[in-house]
């Protein structure tokens, strides 16, 4: 026979379960007490029958009623939901409107452009070749602005740089280098060489004599030897001159104090400076070369070569030429 839960009413079969299983009240039959229960505890138990019924229906009412707003809530979501939808698909649909229209106002922009730029770019070209051509016609002017310009300049410079040219280049003792000064600024060698020979015998009085000795080479003005150093020097760009063949005598290994160095540094030396050819002297001045690719040092020469090499006298004129101390 089945029974009822006090508080929810739920049917269930005695004996067979504890607590109810709705509202977890407990089911569990009372002990048997001799001579019955206690009216007392009969009353006091109906009344927290009566309270947990109450609870019971306290609760379902508050179910029921949480229900109703979860439906009402559902229904309103599922409202929403729709309407979302709908707004989604319209907005889709104007975004598609939109998209098709831009798509068109892009296409129109470009064919615009390519219009606009066409015409753009031969206006452009128009205005380059324009500018082009007076470019070409200033160049053109400018150009010939220009030569004309420097050769008057040129016409007016010229007689100022002849007379400039013409400026007399005179040593402290009065000897006079202008026509040594030509000679080597043209690059005729062999004439300044033949210039300076017949200079250092003037300065040295021994034009009659014909060459130098050591004696005139310790007496030589040091202002005269250092001009006729100098526009060697100069003119050859450092190839030529008394100071450089002293370098090369000194590279050589000669000591720069008038003595000799014996034959393997002399030799050594005359083969640097070309004055001495496979083991052999040249034989006379002709024999030298005159021209820029002539080896370091070998001009000028004029004055070393007066006949035989061995020749005492101009032994000892070279060696004390090249101990100068003022090359």
């Amino acid at each position: 026979m089945m029974a009822k839960c006090p508080v929810c009413e739920t049917e269930y079969t005695p004996n067979e379960v504890e607590t109810c299983s709705v509202c977890g009240y407990d089911l569990t039959p009372y002990p048997p007490v001799i001579g019955g229960i206690p009216s007392g505890f009969l009353e006091k138990e109906k009344k927290r029958i009566a309270a947990a019924k109450r609870v019971w229906q306290l609760s379902q009412s508050q179910i029921e009623s949480a229900q109703a707003m979860v439906s009402q809530l559902q229904s309103s979501i599922d409202g929403m939901t729709q309407t979302m939808n709908r707004l989604a698909q319209s907005q889709n649909q104007r975004q598609a409107d939109f998209q098709s229209q831009l798509d068109g106002i892009v296409e129109r922009i470009d064919s615009l452009n390519k219009e606009q730029n066409q015409q753009q770019l031969q206006n452009l070209q128009s205005q380059l070749d324009k500018i082009n051509r007076q470019i070409g016609n200033l160049t053109q002017s400018q150009s010939q602005q220009k030569t004309e310009i420097i050769e008057a300049i040129k016409s007016e410079l010229k007689p100022i740089l002849e007379e400039v040219q013409d400026v007399p280049i005179v040593s402290a003792s009065g000897f006079d280098y202008t026509q040594l000064n030509r000679l080597l600024k043209s690059g005729n060698w062999k004439a300044a060489d033949e210039e300076t020979a017949k200079m250092m015998l003037a300065v040295a009085r021994q034009t009659q004599r014909g060459y130098l000795d050591e004696g005139d080479i310790k007496n030589f003005p040091c202002d005269d030897l250092r001009i006729i150093d100098g526009l060697w020097v100069k003119h050859s760009r450092g190839r030529f001159g008394l100071s450089v063949q002293k370098q090369i005598y000194i590279n050589c290994g000669g000591k720069p104090d008038g003595s000799y160095p014996g034959a393997t540094i002399w030799e050594r030396y005359m083969d640097e400076v070309g004055w001495r050819v496979n083991g052999s002297y040249l034989l006379s001045w002709s024999d030298c070369t005159f021209s820029a690719a002539a080896p370091l040092g070998h001009l000028p020469a004029r004055m070393h070569i007066h006949g035989r090499w061995e020749n005492g006298k101009l032994m000892g004129f070279r060696l004390y030429l090249l101990s100068r101390t003022d090359l």
